[in-house]
């Protein structure tokens, strides 16, 4: 059960803790003249570190069901847990009878007005901060954010922000009934490049992939580096049908380019599974990334430089 005293390590000391405190007034000095009117939560701990979410004018769930706004996959969290309401005096967050509580600066709240500053915790482990912004000091926690989930050679997404982004994408997929895909492609024979040019060269490649297929996505897609060589895009509201034609695409613009790396020219190919949300049985995100994984191995063992989307 938390208590008050799970906030007293907010400092930024705690070396074991995936915590971070971020105080706007450090954001430039003090309160810029623009005006603070936006509301924002700031994760600050647990698996939403950094995380910037702006309150709007429409009521935000928290929980573990994938039907809530702030979709939490935590064991401590209820899956209907907490609900944050826009009223004429603030925000007003209320408990919804959750198991392992909601708090607010450490005591255990029903409902509560929020004031500049206070920190909320969701069950034992999910922790927010409840933040006045202006324009100014919002875009700049955004970018810090971007700066923590980006992957510093390719610019893609890097694998925790896309396992997240995963599960977030799948509970608006929910909530709209909505389709939502996902490819997964590798870069055949990759280790033949660095065996032959050098890592550099194998560097120079994945930076030239990860730009064209930024150059190919829609801003609403979710490109990420899954690991080493291997590569995912998350296609919002796309089907089956849609997602391979997309692949196929990224397939052939691939393989057209010309990639240089000092003397020489380097041609790729990539292998590519595709997957869409209607398929699983449960609206997991590991068996999405399974299926597409699977398939992904089946267009290698196929013989490469193809798109499988059935098994």
């Amino acid at each position: 059960m938390a208590s008050g005293r799970d906030f007293s390590d907010f400092s930024g000391s705690g070396a074991d803790e995936r915590t971070a405190v971020v105080n706007l007034s450090d954001l430039g000095g003090a309160r810029s003249p623009k005006q603070a009117d936006r509301h924002l939560l700031l994760g600050v701990r647990g698996s939403q570190l950094g995380q910037v979410i702006r309150l709007t004018s429409r009521p935000f769930r928290i929980g573990r069901s994938q039907e809530m706004e702030l979709w939490l996959n935590d064991s401590g969290i209820s899956r209907k847990h907490a609900e944050i309401l826009p009223t004429p005096e603030g925000y007003l967050i209320s408990d919804l009878e959750s198991a392992n509580g909601t708090f607010v600066q450490g005591e255990r709240i029903k409902r509560h007005l929020l004031n500049d500053g206070d920190v909320i915790q969701f069950g034992p482990a999910v922790v927010f901060r409840y933040s006045l912004a202006d324009e100014d000091q919002e875009e700049m926690l955004r970018q810090l954010y971007s700066a923590s989930v980006t992957d510093p050679l390719t610019g893609a997404r890097n694998r925790d922000y896309f396992e997240s982004h995963m599960n977030a994408e799948l509970s608006y997929a929910r909530r709209h009934r909505t389709d939502v895909s996902l490819l997964m492609f590798d870069l055949d024979h990759f280790k033949q490049v660095n065996d032959t040019y050098g890592h550099p060269a194998g560097d120079a490649v994945l930076v030239e992939v990860a730009q064209a297929v930024r150059e190919m996505i829609r801003s609403e897609d979710v490109f990420a580096r899954y690991g080493g060589e291997e590569f995912a895009v998350i296609l919002r509201d796309i089907d089956l049908e849609g997602a391979a034609l997309a692949a196929e695409r990224l397939r052939k613009k691939l393989a057209d380019l010309n990639i240089q790396t000092g003397e020489h020219t380097v041609k790729i190919t990539v292998s590519i599974g595709c997957a869409t949300l209607v398929e699983c049985k449960e609206p997991l995100g590991t068996e999405l990334i399974a299926i597409a994984d699977r398939r992904l191995y089946g267009a290698k063992h196929g013989g490469r430089d193809r798109v499988v989307s059935a098994d």
